[in-house]
């Protein structure tokens, strides 16, 4: 297996344990790191065309889980800041009355 694919695996395995432990920053570190490793491994001229695909494909369905995950946290977030927001409201009308 061609050595852009492998450490593209190992980048991969990397952004799962991040996700799981949810270090954003690290995810986000890694993503980038994702990309230019498969930038490096697309252009390889003797590459491992089985083992690229399989690694891309597994790749991808991480982030299809990662991308719904971050949409039910960035959900909760934004119930969590209008729930703030109401309770601001109604600190304000209380003091307007007391």
């Amino acid at each position: 297996m061609a050595h852009a694919v492998e450490q593209l695996e190992q980048t991969h395995h990397a952004l799962i344990a991040a996700v799981q432990a949810g270090d954003w920053e690290q995810v986000s570190e890694l993503d980038v790191l994702c990309r230019e490793l498969v930038g490096r491994a697309m252009q390889q001229p003797e590459r491992d065309e089985q083992a690229l695909a399989n690694a891309l494909t597994s790749l991808s369905e991480t982030y299809r889980e990662v991308i719904g995950l971050c949409q039910a946290v960035q959900g909760k977030l934004a119930e969590e800041l209008h729930g703030i927001q109401r309770s601001k409201e109604s600190a304000k009308v209380y003091q307007m009355f007391s």
